[in-house]
């Protein structure tokens, strides 16, 4: 019983923790949309409070305005979906003269699903946080640990570990860039061996997406992707502003280690 009673405890503080749902918007001036550049940023299940606090506190000085759409945790992914598209009419993100995105592994699926629907031609430039770990969480939760992570994320964590993904969006003006994770979180290193199990962890970023421009690594793991702004904000920044990444950022796997939590961290 003691057992159970720990491995609860680990799940409800290594899952995301959720607060009362809301949109985060920050609009930088009343120009006419049409002469203005939004900036879509999708979350995936690490988009907590804190998470787009940070988010927003970084980019909110950004000449940009600012849309955080909270749309993820509904009752199944193809209401998530659909939550997203009544968001994107809602606020008319389609008159805005370009849309940059940031988009988080689940919010991914998002996006390139809206894309697929509807397309969005003022869409220029979108970077992608990929990570060979994380990425397998939906499913090596609902091998492990079922029950427990639906009732922490409900039916989409499901939904994720079945569904088929979308193609990634292509086609001019369109730049895609890749931000790749290269240290497992708490949780993925809980279930490093269900995680393992899948198959082998791919790090070259060709073949993660042979579509995407340019991309880089980095030894943060998914939850701190949320918050460290002071790695990856200005890189993210010169790949809105030229379509590829800054020179000297590491575009190869940085240590075979990722489950490895002794690994340093980026001070």
């Amino acid at each position: 019983m003691l057992r159970l009673y720990t491995l609860l405890l680990f799940v409800f503080v290594a899952l995301p923790q959720d607060g009362e749902a809301r949109h985060w918007i920050h609009v930088d001036s009343d120009a006419p949309k049409s002469e203005k550049t939004a900036l879509l940023i999708l979350n995936g299940f690490g988009g907590t409070r804190g998470g787009c606090k940070a988010q927003m506190a970084y980019w909110e000085d950004s000449g940009m305005d600012v849309y955080i759409p909270d749309v993820l945790l509904r009752k199944s992914l193809a209401a998530s979906t659909e939550a997203l598209a009544d968001f994107v009419e809602e606020y008319e993100l389609a008159e805005y003269g370009e849309i940059k995105a940031i988009c988080y592994i689940a919010g991914a699926y998002l996006l390139n699903t809206q894309v697929l629907a509807t397309p969005m031609p003022n869409l220029t430039a979108i970077v992608y946080d990929r990570s060979p770990t994380q990425e397998r969480a939906p499913a090596a939760a609902m091998e492990r640990i079922p029950k427990l992570g639906m009732l922490k994320l409900g039916r989409v964590l499901r939904d994720l570990s079945e569904v088929d993904w979308p193609p990634v969006p292509t086609g001019d003006p369109l730049h895609k860039g890749l931000i790749i994770e290269n240290r497992a979180t708490r949780l993925m290193r809980f279930l490093q061996e269900e995680a393992k199990a899948i198959g082998p962890l791919v790090y070259d970023w060709r073949a993660i997406d042979s579509t995407a421009h340019d991309a880089f690594h980095v030894a943060l793991d998914h939850d701190m992707m949320y918050v460290r702004w002071d790695v990856l904000g200005e890189p993210m920044r010169y790949f809105f502003e030229h379509g590829q990444f800054p020179e000297g950022l590491p575009r190869k796997r940085i240590h075979n280690r990722p489950f490895d939590a002794r690994y340093p961290v980026p001070e």
